[in-house]
């Protein structure tokens, strides 16, 4: 009888993978289809495995009972199956929309067919395992070695269509648990391994695979089918089943060691049969990253090593790694190498299947028993020699070190001599000085030197390095204005090593060189040179520019030559920082200098390279290009500029230098940086850590500062100060780096500091090279570097922007590494793992592990975690986790605790015991347990700092939290029950060190007349929700002396009418109201002012009711900007009196922003 096909098969698959692809569609059933296919792809690799078999019956035993199965009827079912939904999928496929069929109608027959194909599950497994166990006692296989690899890609595919999915949320059944991702794991390192070896023995040279090796492979692959299929239609109590099954399954068994290692050393023995070939150098790649995962997996979870064979495995690993890279390199020199990378595999091979390595693992053997385990050690050994000399022999001969890295070096690409879309011959730069987009800027410090008060004073030109300050310094230098109005100018250059007595000389005689006068001046000493520059000064309106001023030690030796005759004398300094001025007398406001705007940085590069001449129109576009990758540095469209005049202005040369310019090439030239390590080498030694630290984060990003100087503090960057929080010495340090124009401040936080900062390209590539050339950060951007990364002795921090899917896949082992930092590349993409447990397993001197970019797929984070002792900072994403176990009380040192989940995270009640604990931040609701029986404050978390989000129940478990944190600061609290509410606002005033407060609730019913508020006199920010408090009780709130922001969104507020108190708000800066169904807001003397007195930001959204507003608010001299987004019309008709009564007043700045 002819066996079944997967012809039909086939084709219903095609036909529903078509139905997947048009998602976007609604009357198409996503679910159901992907579960479709799913089970339809098993069930095609069963009849592509069972048609290979001659064998007729078959033997299948279930609960004691044995069953005869005939299997080509079996087969023949499974056609019938296919043939009898065939047609009516094939005619779904064609219809564009609904007609008479309902949706209900599509569910119910996608339903049926997963039915059928489910009841064919218990004996399709019978059938795998059954063959299985048939073929084990065979010394022949009945596939070919290409039909078995058929049959393996097949299993590999099914099992990749069990991991779960971006879209599993809508899956249901489709997801397994992490118990079973972890099998269906093992399962794909096994199958792998079998899919890369058997290419690389006929590659190199054995025409046939043994016939007792080909028949095991066999077995490993219809036991990895059956247990597939087991997985896929799982319940809990066959996981362990599964995972027994596993263990047992062994990619190259004791039984045909012996003729697997032939094979081998027949290889690696002998040279290669046959010629050199394209795709060899692949699947000598595939082997190699095989042995990587299988040594991967030895030492993560093994510890039956001694120390000896432990590091030469380490050895092992990194040179296999080495190979990686080797293989990668597009080269035509490597060819010749293959042959002996090919030897060079074979001995691991056969080092990493040895049974005596696998009885040492599994404890059976000791090393002191045995000699096959000493023999074993110096096999290890010598291949690990046998790599070493190969490294030694490729290294020698320029291969890999001399390959040229064009990613890294700003040089003009290669053209040919001649060129049919040639525009001008290439020209040298432009030498002289080109200004551009200043006029503004020397408009504004011309105005401050000409119009600003008569004393003395200070004018700082403050910007990055590269920025143009000493170009715009020049500028109003040499203004005409500026020559008129004072009578002398003076120019020095400080720079960051000065002499004091070389500069009074530069300042007396700035055009002398090697005159008589300089030499006079030569013999005098300081005083008398600071006494004959007051002289020069006195009762002459003069402007003396310091350029490339670094710190105010100039200026207070210098300061007493320069007198304040009150005659509009002026100093300009111009500085990376924007502290100097401020320390010093006469000291004014910093003058920032922007960026060039685009059109602006394209006109500097056009000047530069073209001088007088205008670009040609057909480079346009390419150097509008070029000049945005300079991000409005001059310095760095300077560099460009360099390269660009002196290539050949043809549009291919400068479409491929547009292509290839990147931030590294600019920040690698020796004008940047010099300019740059000046900047870094002024700085005091902990700044230059925090500085480094920059780079671990991916370019151009907008970095929490909050996050990040927790992060400095957990790397040991803040210096401890008796009575003094870390959070603010460290927010000290980033203020400093502000102020020195290393780091820039995006977005500021209501309540006063910075919310969000970053670092230019330019600096982020220097501190990314910087970090690595003193091994204190090792950055690994995508798959290429990471798969290729051999890890530093005592590298202490890595950090990885890559897909998780390339991070999992590297199989990077730094066992020693004490910061991981993880970003994903693909934000869109979120990639899911189900198994944590293996990092806990390898990185046991982690302090810093975050993996926020990774959604754990987890209900309770593993246990694990506790081997984790030396850590301060854990960052992890876990939608769907509800649990933390209490062996995370083990972690004594950490000190900052961030969960992503979406659920509500129950805290165990171990944690009381963790006194280092600082801030305790879940996106979602955590709730914390106390010991049963315990109603008084025993343990207490006295140096917690920050708390989010607290949910609090109906019993008095609330109020003994709070009596717990009793120096938090940041508190955000969510109450179940009007109850706990009560409870929560009368006893908050007992946190006397709260500075922010976020307080919501259920929107449920009652009164809240019986509601105390109570809050602490520092408290500073105040945002609530769903509280609906009455509007006379907002009385209290208003009487806070240090409130600076306030938060009313929806029904926080209940009642028509909020009339202020006389008096209130004293410092409030900040005022939004949101979703509020309040009619009438009015203050209780409209004439009086004392309302509002600092009030800076009002926001309205939502708030459809409102009719009235305060009349003070068109007084208030204070307020910048008022936001009103989607209210009704006539509240946008309030806002537009209150601007025209502001105007009145002569506040011409208030911005008002009305939007829907």
């Amino acid at each position: 009888m002819e066996m079944a096909s997967t012809c039909s098969i086939d084709r219903v698959l095609l036909v529903l993978e078509l139905l997947l692809n048009s998602l976007r569609d609604p009357y198409v059933p996503f679910d159901v289809t992907f579960d479709a296919i799913k089970h339809m792809k098993f069930l095609k690799t069963f009849v592509m495995c069972a048609r290979k078999w001659s064998l007729v019956h078959l033997y299948l035993q279930s609960d004691n009972v044995v069953k005869k199965v005939s299997l080509p009827s079996f087969l023949s079912c499974i056609e019938d199956t296919f043939h009898k939904y065939e047609e009516d999928i094939h005619s779904l496929s064609l219809r564009s929309e609904i007609e008479n069929y309902t949706i209900g109608s599509y569910n119910s027959m996608f339903r049926e067919l997963e039915k059928q194909i489910k009841s064919l599950k218990q004996e399709i497994i019978q059938i795998y395992f059954a063959l299985a166990s048939s073929r084990s006692f065979q010394s022949n296989s009945c596939m070919t070695d290409d039909e078995l690899l058929e049959f393996i890609d097949l299993i590999l595919q099914n099992l990749a269509d069990l991991k779960p999915l971006k879209l599993d949320w809508a899956l249901g059944e489709s997801s397994i648990s992490a118990t079973l991702s972890a099998q269906v794991q093992a399962l794909e390192a096994k199958l792998t391994f079998l899919k890369s070896f058997i290419p690389f023995a006929k590659m190199r040279g054995t025409a046939d695979i043994p016939a007792l090796l080909l028949a095991h492979f066999e077995v490993v692959a219809l036991n990895a089918a059956g247990l597939s299929c087991m997985c896929s239609y799982c319940d809990d109590a066959e996981e362990m089943q599964i995972y027994e099954q596993q263990q047992k399954i062994r990619a190259v068994d004791f039984h045909v060691y012996e003729t697997y290692m032939e094979v081998l050393r027949a290889l690696y023995c002998s040279a290669s049969l046959h010629t050199p070939r394209m795709q060899d150098k692949q699947i000598l790649s595939n082997f190699n990253d095989s042995l990587i995962s299988c040594l991967w997996e030895l030492l993560c979870y093994s510890s039956s090593f001694m120390d000896s064979m432990n590091d030469e495995m380490h050895i092992l690993y990194a040179r296999l790694r080495f190979l990686r890279r080797i293989l990668r390199e597009h080269h035509e020199m490597m060819d010749e190498q293959n042959e002996k990378i090919g030897a060079l595999l074979s001995e691991v091979g056969i080092i990493l299947f040895s049974p005596t390595l696998s009885r040492v693992i599994e404890g059976e053997v000791s090393f002191s028993e045995s000699t096959q385990v000493l023999d074993f050690c110096d096999m290890l050994a010598n291949t690990n020699i046998h790599i070493k000399h190969f490294k030694d022999q490729i290294s020698g001969s320029s291969t890999i070190e001399s390959l040229p890295d064009s990613s890294h070096s700003l040089r003009a690409p290669e053209v040919s001599q001649t060129s049919s879309r040639m525009l001008s011959k290439c020209k040298m730069p432009i030498a002289h000085e080109v200004m551009v987009g200043l006029d503004d800027e020397a408009a504004k410090v011309i105005e401050r030197l000409m119009w600003g008060p008569e004393q003395v004073e200070i004018v700082p030109i403050v910007g990055m390095a590269g920025l143009g300050k000493t170009t715009l310094a020049k500028k109003v230098y040499n203004d005409s204005s500026v020559i008129c109005n004072f009578h002398i100018r003076l120019w020095c250059t400080v720079s960051q090593e000065f002499n004091m007595k070389s500069l009074l000389i530069q300042i007396l005689c700035p055009d002398a060189k090697h005159s008589r006068v300089d030499d006079e001046f030569q013999n005098l000493d300081e005083h008398a040179l600071l006494e004959m520059l007051r002289k020069k000064l006195m009762k002459n309106r003069y402007l003396v520019v310091f350029d490339d001023v670094w710190d105010i030690g100039a200026w207070n030796e210098l300061g007493i030559a320069f007198p304040n005759d009150k005659n509009g004398s002026r100093i300009i300094f111009t500085s990376r920082s924007s502290n100097v001025a401020s320390q010093v007398q006469y000291g004014g406001e910093p003058h920032y200098l922007r960026p060039l705007s685009e059109k602006e940085s394209f006109e500097l590069l056009q000047k530069k390279v073209f001088g007088k001449e205008d670009c040609p129109q057909a480079l346009h576009g390419l150097g509008m290009e070029i000049a945005k990758k300079c991000r409005g540095l001059p310095l760095a469209l300077v560099v460009v500029a360099g390269v660009l005049a002196t290539i050949e202005h043809d549009i291919c040369v400068w479409e491929e230098f547009a292509e290839s310019l990147t931030s590294t090439m600019v920040s690698g030239t020796d004008q940047c940086k010099k300019s740059l390590e000046l900047s870094y080498e002024h700085l005091p030694y902990h700044l230059k850590a925090c500085l480094l630290y920059f780079a671990a984060f991916r370019e151009d990003e907008k970095i929490g500062a909050k996050n990040l100087m927790r992060l400095w503090i957990a790397e040991g960057f803040v210096e401890k100060v008796e009575g003094k929080r870390s959070e603010d010495t460290a927010e000290e340090y980033l203020m400093d780096l502000i102020g020195r124009n290393l780091v820039m401040a995006s977005e500021s936080r209501s309540i006063g500091g910075v919310k969000t900062c970053y670092i230019h390209d330019l600096i982020f590539e220097f501190c990314k090279t910087e970090a690595k050339a003193k091994n204190f950060l090792q950055v690994l951007r995508g798959y290429d570097e990471l798969s290729t990364f051999n890890v530093p002795p005592y590298l202490h921090r890595l950090s990885i922007c890559s897909s998780g899917e390339d991070f999992i896949k590297s199989k990077l082992f730094c066992p020693h590494l004490g910061t991981l930092l993880f970003f994903d590349a693909t934000p869109g993409d979120e990639f899911e793992l189900r198994d944590i447990s293996f990092h806990f397993c390898i990185y046991k001197h982690l302090e810093v592990l975050n993996l926020e970019d990774i959604n754990l797929r987890l209900k309770e984070l593993p246990t694990e975690v506790e081997s984790l002792l030396c850590l301060r900072y854990l960052a992890l994403k876990g939608r769907t986790m509800e649990f933390i176990p209490p062996s995370i009380a083990k972690l004594s040192h950490l000190e900052t605790f961030i969960l992503n989940s979406c659920m509500t995270v129950s805290l165990p009640d171990s944690i009381w015991n963790m006194k280092n604990l600082r801030h305790v931040y879940v996106r979602g609701d955590v709730a914390i347990g106390l010991s049963s029986n315990d109603n008084n404050v025993v343990e207490n978390l006295s140096n917690l700092d920050t708390l989010s989000t607290l949910c609090i129940y109906f019993d008095q478990g609330g109020e003994n939290i709070l009596r717990r944190i009793p120096n938090v600061r940041r508190l955000k609290i969510f109450c179940l029950a009007l109850n706990a509410l009560n409870r929560a606002c009368r006893n908050m005033s007992q946190l006397e060190c709260l500075e922010s407060l976020t307080l919501g609730s259920f929107n449920f019913s009652g009164s809240r007349e019986h509601v105390e508020l109570s809050f602490p006199m520092n408290l500073k920010k105040l945002c609530l929700s769903f509280l609906g408090l009455p509007c006379r009780k907002m009385s209290l709130i208003e009487q806070l002396p240090n409130l600076e922001v306030l938060k009313l969104r929806v029904q926080s507020m209940k009642g028509q009418k909020w009339e202020l108190m006389e008096g209130g708000f004293p410092k409030l800066r900040v005022l939004t109201l949101s979703e509020l169904d309040f009619v009438e807001w009015t203050e209780t003397d409209p004439h009086s002012d004392d309302y509002f007195p600092c009030l800076q930001q009002l926001k309205l959204l939502k708030n459809s009711n409102l009719e009235m507003v305060p009349a003070c608010l068109g007084r208030i001299s204070t307020l910048e900007t008022i936001k009103v987004r989607f209210c009704r019309d006539g509240v946008d008709s309030l806002i537009r009196k209150i601007e025209e009564a502001q105007k009145n007043y002569g506040n011409e700045n208030l911005k008002v922003i009305i939007i829907g």
